[in-house]
């Protein structure tokens, strides 16, 4: 059986630290997007905490942000 990874938390301590873990972690979905033809959604959580997941809204080939406004 073959399994993909399709969401990855992100958590940083420094903005420095950011952008190479997102790219980072937009880079090892990359493969199950191909795979399942459908985009990447990155959203921010919380200050530092961030989800990349694979999406079927996300036009495939697209990767998009997003700021989660629903309080938890």
């Amino acid at each position: 059986m073959h399994t993909t990874t399709r969401c990855l938390v992100v958590a940083v301590h420094t903005r420095k630290e950011l952008d190479a873990a997102l790219d980072e972690a937009v880079h090892l979905l990359k493969p199950a997007a191909r795979a399942e033809q459908v985009g990447i959604l990155v959203t921010r959580l919380a200050p530092g905490r961030y989800e990349a997941r694979l999406d079927s809204d996300v036009p495939r080939g697209v990767t998009l942000e997003r700021w989660e406004t629903e309080l938890r």
